[in-house]
């Protein structure tokens, strides 16, 4: 990519999270002065434990590798465009089959060192309350953006807060599980080593577990509205209140993981996904939770493989707070800048959860979007977008086109322009290589006119 210095352009970034510090560092390299924000630990959110930067909250896994899979595509165009913070998933992975999963302390210390060695960044641990100043400005506060700064936001934009609830999962020490009711197995046994354990539940045990659940006290009160729980991440109390069989055809799902002793296949199976290379901690796939730390303990010690369970951290919920989107954004993330709302403030951009973008991986590439049409914008005068058929462009696609309720959403294939001549059964295949082969050829384009 174009890595010509511009030092005479200082620009600031609102936010530390995942969309912040990639945004920060793709700027800088290009030659940029970056001016990061981070009002951790000065200032705490529900949500985060310390002040370190990208520091991952909900789960530790960055989902599938593979190029069948959405994540899988996504995390490639991400790879192939230089993106930092995937080096620094990398740098932290621990083994976890076909998944990208890390250790969050670890990939955190990655990406602090990066933003401390670019001799272009400066971190302020301060809190920025409004979008007025003279800098170009891109906005990656995330969902839990302090409540000034939201105030601001939200008074400018004219519109009512849009949120939704995020939950989560619990994380179990490894010398507490009982072996006699686990073993060690990757689903469909993909990957190098087995990464998972397993923890079997009989249909007694299962259907008594799921009455629990259902049965169990929240911390939050409920009923929530249905529009503010994210589909893609749901408290795993309100999948067993949707009935009997929804947790075993979810995080519960036997498939893929052999018989049981009786030679017929598990009735229902918790996975456990290492946090740490270790594996001395272990949190529970698809096991977030709004319960009380109690009520958690009592219903997740019925079963068998956890029944002495000790846990390092229990599961909780906070609440995500997004901007409407295709109302307020142009399709390159820039608060569109004919809008009142866009006047009196320097040119702003947005990335990450805040624009209603929703997972990690899907953070990252809102944070590489938004940095480099701002790069863009501001040496060369226009955004340059990517390709139609490329993955990242049709997530931003999503988030801008326009829709009377807009909620957020993970990047799948629904999303890429599909072939009228595909299949069913070759689809997958067929739009990832299409969605590759623009990007190279993006890329290719760019640095013949770099030469």
């Amino acid at each position: 990519m174009d890595s010509e210095k511009k030092e005479n352009y200082h620009v600031r970034v609102i936010g530390g999270g995942l969309a912040g510090c990639e945004a920060a560092l793709q700027l800088a390299s290009r030659g940029f002065l970056v001016d990061l924000y981070e009002m951790r630990p000065n200032r705490q959110t529900p949500a985060h434990r310390d002040g370190h930067l990208a520091q991952l909250v909900c789960s530790n896994s960055f989902k599938a590798i593979g190029k069948t899979a959405p994540h899988g595509l996504l995390k490639n165009e991400l790879n192939m465009l230089g993106s930092f913070l995937l080096d620094s998933a990398r740098e932290a992975a621990v083994p976890a089959g076909d998944s990208l999963t890390v250790n969050r302390d670890i990939f955190s210390e990655s990406v602090e060192r990066k933003i401390a060695k670019s001799p272009n960044i400066t971190l302020h641990r301060e809190e920025v309350t409004s979008l007025e100043g003279n800098l170009p400005t891109l906005v990656a506060a995330g969902p839990l953006a302090s409540d000034a700064l939201a105030d601001d936001i939200f008074k400018r934009l004219g519109g009512n807060r849009l949120h939704f609830f995020d939950a989560i999962a619990p994380v179990v020490e490894a010398d507490s599980i009982d072996f006699e009711h686990a073993f060690y197995r990757n689903r469909w046994e993909k990957g190098e080593t087995a990464d998972f354990i397993n923890c079997p539940l009989d249909k007694e045990t299962y259907d008594a577990f799921v009455q629990k659940l259902r049965e169990a006290e929240e911390t939050e009160p409920r009923p929530f509205e249905k529009r503010e729980l994210f589909e893609g991440c749901l408290p795993v109390e309100e999948m067993a209140r949707r009935g009997t069989e929804t947790l075993r055809f979810g995080p519960m799902r036997p498939v893929g993981l052999g018989l049981g002793n009786n030679g017929h296949k598990w009735h229902a199976v918790i996975q456990l996904r290492a946090e740490n290379k270790q594996k001395t901690l272990f949190n529970m796939v698809g096991f977030q939770t709004r319960l009380k730390w109690g009520t958690q303990k009592e219903i997740f010690t019925m079963v068998p493989a956890l029944k002495n369970a000790k846990f390092a951290r229990l599961g909780c919920m906070h609440r995500n707070t997004f901007i409407e989107s295709p109302k307020f954004l142009d399709a390159t993330l820039r608060l569109r800048p004919e809008l009142p709302c866009a006047q009196g403030i320097p040119p702003t951009w947005f990335a990450g959860q805040i624009t209603g973008s929703e997972g990690y991986t899907e953070a990252i590439a809102t944070g590489w979007y938004a940095a480099w049409n701002m790069y863009n914008t501001l040496v060369h005068g226009t955004p340059d977008p990517l390709p139609v058929c490329s993955c990242i462009r049709a997530l931003m696609d999503r988030l801008v086109e326009e829709n009377e309720d807009f909620q957020p959403m993970n990047f799948n294939f629904g999303l890429l322009p599909h072939l009228t001549e595909m299949k069913k059964k070759n689809k997958k295949e067929i739009l990832g290589a299409a969605a590759e082969k623009a990007v190279m050829e993006w890329i290719a384009q760019h640095k013949k006119n770099d030469r």
